[in-house]
């Protein structure tokens, strides 16, 4: 036993001495522009939704202290039907999203840093959230009841913050998730997903550019029992001393189960750009999977 364990740490210490370490840095200049062909698919209940759509990034300018990048989705399409009430919601935020175009203001080496059109863009959000919601309303005419199109478009619009937009584009999918790190096999990081829970992600980094990436949520239950309680506090403001006061009891039992990973893998080009990108997404929320596996490739 004491020598397989002698083993497998001698393996590692070699492993990690011969790890690659990788800056990632794309190089920019006034004019330049990748476009990525991306399909992503996401899995509810057993069903599958496929999207697929262009991502446009141009360099528009140069400043002092980097660039500015402009983002645009183009060639919108989908596999929903339109008598589906959650792909016709998806699909009328994606189809107005995507004729908002982003100035992405980056630094030297890539990472996104603001949004220098954010109020054109929040503008966007708030026309797709519009209509979201009369989608829901016109499906369930009795919601509007239970919660005012102008309540729950507050609530929507909460979110859009120009911090909220720069993490989406620092998000894994997006073809600048890497710009400005120093990446080697082990190194390790911390974020915060889409749903607000916070996850630990750890780097694996091979000849070639080529990285891969894993991630489990990293929440013990105070702060588990924290997020629960700020979310509904948010959403449903009447129902959050209820939630607070049966809280501990919900948890133990295992009714309210959250369990998430992600893994991805990236190609780097000698360009510093992205060539590849592969991430999936998982959520299971007591038994119900969420799937979602969305992959890009330089055109």
């Amino acid at each position: 036993m004491k020598k397989l364990f002698l083993l497998s740490t001698m393996l590692l210490v070699c492993l990690m001495a011969q790890a690659q370490s990788l800056k990632v840095t794309p190089t920019m200049k006034k004019g330049d522009a990748k476009t990525y062909a991306f399909t992503t698919t996401t899995n509810v209940a057993g069903k599958d939704m496929t999207f697929t759509s262009d991502a446009v990034y141009t360099v528009t300018e140069e400043t002092a202290d980097g660039y500015v990048v402009n983002y645009q989705t183009k060639n919108f399409k989908s596999n929903i039907e339109t008598d589906d009430l959650v792909g016709r919601l998806v699909t009328a935020s994606s189809e107005l999203m995507a004729r908002a175009a982003i100035d992405i203001i980056v630094d030297k080496e890539g990472k996104v840093k603001g949004i220098k059109n954010f109020e054109n863009v929040k503008k966007n959000m708030a026309e797709a959230a519009d209509k979201m919601i009369d989608e829901m309303i016109k499906a369930m005419p009795d919601a509007e009841n239970a919660l005012p199109k102008d309540k729950l478009k507050e609530q929507v619009m909460a979110s859009a913050t120009e911090e909220a937009v720069v993490k989406s584009l620092q998000e894994s999918t997006s073809a600048l998730t890497l710009n400005g790190k120093t990446l080697s096999t082990g190194s390790q990081d911390e974020y915060v997903n889409d749903q607000g829970l916070k996850m630990k992600r750890m780097y694996f980094v091979s000849p070639g550019g080529k990285v891969t990436m894993t991630a489990n949520m990293d929440m013990d239950k105070e702060s588990l029992k924290k997020m629960i309680i700020e979310k509904v506090t948010e959403m449903a403001p009447d129902q959050a001393e209820m939630v607070k006061q049966n809280i501990d009891m919900v948890l133990s039992s295992g009714m309210l189960k959250l369990e998430a990973t992600e893994k991805g893998s990236y190609e780097v080009g000698n360009d510093g750009w992205m060539k590849t990108i592969s991430v999936e997404k998982e959520m299971n929320t007591m038994g119900q999977k969420v799937t979602v596996k969305s992959v890009g490739t330089i055109k």
